[in-house]
């Protein structure tokens, strides 16, 4: 077997050269930029292929697109935690049945589907894996409003996962090599808009649609049988994405840059396997630790509050579904685009200044400042505050994802950018949605014994999972500016 030698690639004008290492030549030692042992990582420095990035026109488009299947995704989930009563209701199903659909019906299709097939987007045409996606988890949506049992439920919830799981690793890896790295934040800012747009905007069509729908009678339909009104809102809902597929025929596959894991000579490059990603991060772990920890640890009470939000609302000020996705509706839009545009200009501000840490000072910053307001909100004496409190926190939370996403996409090799992604994504969700929603059922049905006292269990949650959020990126800082460091006297693009 070749021993294969860290080295770089030169190119000139479009042309690649891969010279044969031998002793004496401009390696790499260090061993905290190294790759697996079996895999070989070639380095672009900033001048190799500038002329080559996508005209910035192209890049916006992208992002936009990106962004346009995001928002779609996050109306499919949106909706779900709007139609948790009526559900329960004609389910006959118990909070922590509830809980299994939230969360842990997600988290089976990341270990399942996500992990392995993110490594078609380190592969293969990520434009063409992104239509079918989205295919897939429309007509998995839409199957949502056939069902009529629990387990019936929680396979069309598996298949919108199915379908959703590698719309993020794919995302993240056509935004690095769309947009120069200086830039990436403002790629990645827009396409988080497509976040916080489809939470904003299942919020508000589905109280659109439950307003509508709930003075109409039961609609019979042959075989079918009986549709109640939250089946019709699961059946239009899934709707939405197939015009959102036709967005990316438009798109075209961008080269793929940055660090990159280097064939032998004569040979083509290949993907690296998920062991070889495996290996790379643990080798890395110091880098990659604080930001899995940290975004696990918030992503574990906000999914938790997600999914119990609209409950909350209803059990503590008595507000009714429509009502409660109306006003948090046009919270989350009036939060939403504010914070994302603030999160790009203090990390471009500490970029000016010369801080190599920028992204994850940024990240740190945040989580510390949306602590108190987690914390409060459930506790607030009237809606309206809480509803204030829902729209700062999480908007103070928002600051950490286009630091995030950067900082996480600059380090990785191009050829594991999708499974990092995806092994990061799984390990957020899995947390998340595991534990998020059915600790707050667990601490509301068995800990505090009164489903009155929800509120309680998210302040409870919140108090945990914040404050050790935002140690753990203060932790990270270190680390990660060192490693900035070092790429720039190797004259990567960071």
């Amino acid at each position: 077997m070749r021993s294969p030698a860290l080295h770089r690639r030169s190119t000139i004008e479009g042309e690649h050269r891969w010279p044969a290492a031998k002793p004496g030549d401009d390696c790499v030692d260090d061993v905290s930029l190294s790759a697996p042992a079996d895999i070989a990582v070639v380095q672009e420095p900033h001048v190799a292929g500038a002329a080559s990035w996508p005209p910035m026109r192209q890049a916006y488009y992208a992002a936009w697109a990106l962004a346009a299947a995001q928002m779609c995704a996050q109306l499919n989930n949106g909706v779900m935690t709007l139609m948790v009563e009526p559900v329960k209701r004609d389910l006959q199903l118990s909070d922590l049945q509830m809980s299994y659909l939230l969360g842990f019906s997600v988290v089976l299709f990341y270990a399942v589907v996500g992990i392995p097939a993110a490594r078609l987007v380190d592969r293969y045409n990520r434009k063409w894996l992104m239509i079918i996606s989205i295919a897939v988890w429309s007509v998995a949506t839409a199957a949502c409003g056939l069902t009529v049992t629990f387990w019936q439920f929680f396979v069309a919830r598996f298949g919108i996962g199915a379908g959703e799981s590698i719309q993020g690793p794919l995302s993240y890896s056509l935004l690095a090599d769309y947009f120069r790295p200086e830039k990436l934040p403002r790629g990645i800012a827009i396409y988080n808009v497509g976040l916080q747009a489809g939470t904003a905007m299942s919020l508000l069509l589905g109280a659109f649609l439950i307003h509508i729908l709930a003075g109409l009678p039961t609609i019979e339909v042959p075989i079918l049988g009986e549709l109640r009104d939250w089946q019709l809102v699961f059946m239009m809902t899934g709707l939405v994405g197939l015009p959102i597929a036709l967005l990316f025929t438009f798109l075209a596959e961008p080269a793929r840059r940055g660090i990159r894991i280097a064939p032998f000579p004569g040979e083509k490059v290949r993907g690296a396997t998920l062991s070889d990603v495996v290996r790379y991060l643990v080798r890395h772990w110091k880098l990659y630790l604080p930001m899995f920890l940290g975004l696990s640890f918030t992503s574990i009470h906000m999914t938790g509050v997600g999914a119990w939000n609209a409950a909350f609302f209803t059990r503590t000020y008595g507000w009714q579904p429509a009502q409660i996705g109306l006003f948090n509706g046009l919270v989350s839009l009036a939060f939403a685009a504010p914070a994302l545009y603030a999160a790009v200009k203090i990390n471009e501000y500490f970029s000016r200044r010369g801080h190599a840490d920028a992204n994850l000072r940024v990240m740190a910053i945040g989580i510390t400042a949306a602590v108190p307001f987690t914390i409060a909100m459930p506790l607030m004496p009237s809606p309206w505050l809480a509803l204030a409190m829902h729209g700062i926190g999480p908007a103070l939370m928002l600051m950490v994802l286009p630091s995030l996403n950067t900082a996480l996409q600059v380090m990785t090799p191009n050829e594991m950018r999708g499974q990092v992604t995806a092994i990061y994504l799984f390990v957020m969700l899995a947390a998340g949605f595991a534990i998020g929603p059915t600790l707050i059922a667990y601490l509301t049905q068995v800990v505090f014994a009164d489903e009155a006292m929800l509120r309680y269990a998210m302040t409870t949650s919140a108090a945990i999972f914040f404050p050790a959020a935002a140690t753990v990126y203060w932790l990270g800082i270190k680390a990660y500016r060192e490693r900035i460091l070092q790429m720039r006297a190797e004259g990567l693009p960071v």
